[in-house]
């Protein structure tokens, strides 16, 4: 693994299939649309700033999209999201992990599955990946309860399991609604703290949030100012950019 403070900034490239919870109908070629708008505005940033991240990415958006996971592969990580963001089958193990590395042309190894769902580690590792990242060890009611899970990275047989970022004592998660709902100081302080601590942070987000998604019917504190979102970012890789090393999980992990 890499010595000294780093950051992982994570992104699930997915679907924005998120208003079908909210009972709000949206066809399959606006869920792309929108995630691809978010893209739009997000790489701007990232690469003027010439930060190395990884995209958790679904089969299916990927098959959308493949010119433009061609070109991410070029500089960032591309792991598996699973096929398709609103169902799971055991084979989308292997099925996702196939089509990203005949998209991209490069080998992907790490797994998120969506919603941080739970994932069988044995049928994860047999399909031939090296990390997962599905683990957000905090309480978020209704979707997991993992307060006595570990706050940091450990191994399950040979696969490495890499959790999301939480604070040291009260676990809370520094994820994107924290970093969407708080002030950017507060979330700076922070990830600071996890930084002495841990030695790194795993942030993760989704390229929607910086799309306009203020025409759907889903609440508030979800639905933010994009340009806000933007701008939170940009302040946030600019007040660590010479404190810590921003770099793909692959990278962090030495794989």
């Amino acid at each position: 693994m890499k010595q000294g403070p780093v950051i992982c900034l994570t992104f699930d490239l997915e679907e924005f299939d998120l208003p079908l919870e909210y009972k709000h109908p949206i066809s399959d070629a606006e869920q792309i649309e929108i995630t691809s708008k978010g893209m739009d505005a997000l790489l701007p940033i990232l690469e003027k700033e010439k930060i190395s991240c990884t995209f958790f990415t679904t089969a299916n958006y990927a098959q959308q999209k493949p010119e433009q996971i061609k070109q991410l592969a070029i500089l960032h990580e591309i792991a598996s999201h699973s096929f398709f963001h609103s169902s799971f089958d055991k084979s989308d193990f292997e099925n996702s992990k196939d089509i990203l590395q005949n998209i991209c042309g490069t080998e992907v190894i790490g797994f998120r599955m969506p919603r941080m769902g739970p994932v069988n580690y044995t049928d994860l590792q047999a399909a031939g990946y090296l990390y997962d990242s599905s683990l957000n060890p905090t309480f978020i009611p209704g979707r997991y309860n993992h307060f006595t899970a570990s706050k940091t990275v450990f191994k399950k047989n040979d696969l490495i399991i890499f959790p999301a970022t939480v604070t040291p004592t009260l676990r809370i998660p520094l994820f994107w609604l924290t970093f969407k709902n708080c002030s950017v100081n507060w979330f700076c302080k922070q990830v600071q703290k996890c930084l002495d601590t841990y030695g790194y942070v795993n942030l993760y987000f989704h390229p929607w949030e910086f799309a306009d998604i203020s025409g759907f019917s889903i609440p508030s504190y979800i639905a933010r100012d994009p340009k806000i979102m933007l701008d939170k970012l940009e302040y946030f890789i600019n007040y660590f950019k010479d404190k810590a090393e921003f770099t793909s999980i692959k990278n962090k992990l030495s794989l």
